[in-house]
């Protein structure tokens, strides 16, 4: 049994008629409100308000509600932040290969790459400026962990009031 989940503007009356909304490239979406249908010289035109809020909440649902998303979903969420698969595997520490396997529904992508797909979708919903100043100061420190010649370094931690640091940073 299928469940159709409903998104519909703030403060809207949901509508009875339900739009099957396969523009975005995902099989399963369905509009209650929030669009008109009208017929201008026997032809029918589709308006739907707040396109850009609309995206959001299907990317929302996805990185919040899904399990894991499919690879039509990872399609959509690679568009929604503007990003080739090249982008997106650089960021997720994969290759383009993996991601395009995804995309194709081949393979699954694992816990970490869905993990931080999911992070840098919900940082793409800030601000620019702020989004902006995060995300590169994420995308520089991961750069610098894969850049790490560790070998087999020791761990030296400190016990320190009621807790366990790095010595190498406790204060």
């Amino acid at each position: 049994m299928t469940s159709i989940k409903q998104f519909f503007m703030h403060g809207e009356e949901p509508c009875g008629e339900v739009l099957h909304y396969t523009e975005c490239g995902l099989d399963n979406i369905y509009l209650q409100g929030g669009f008109t249908i009208e017929e201008i010289d026997g032809e029918e035109y589709l308006t739907i308000a707040d396109m850009d809020g609309l995206h959001k909440a299907i990317g929302l649902h996805i990185v919040m509600e899904r399990k894991s998303p499919t690879g039509k979903e990872m399609r959509f969420l690679r568009r929604e932040l503007d990003m080739s698969q090249s982008e997106l595997a650089s960021i997720l520490g994969v290759t383009d290969q993996s991601v395009a396997r995804w995309e194709k529904g081949q393979t699954e992508p694992g816990g970490p790459a869905v993990l931080s797909l999911r992070l840098v979708y919900l940082l793409s919903l800030l601000p620019s400026g702020e989004r902006e100043k995060v995300l590169t100061g994420i995308v520089e420190r991961l750069g610098e962990l894969a850049r790490r010649d560790e070998g087999n370094a020791d761990i030296v931690l400190t016990y320190k009031g009621d807790n366990w640091q790095d010595a190498a940073i406790a204060v």
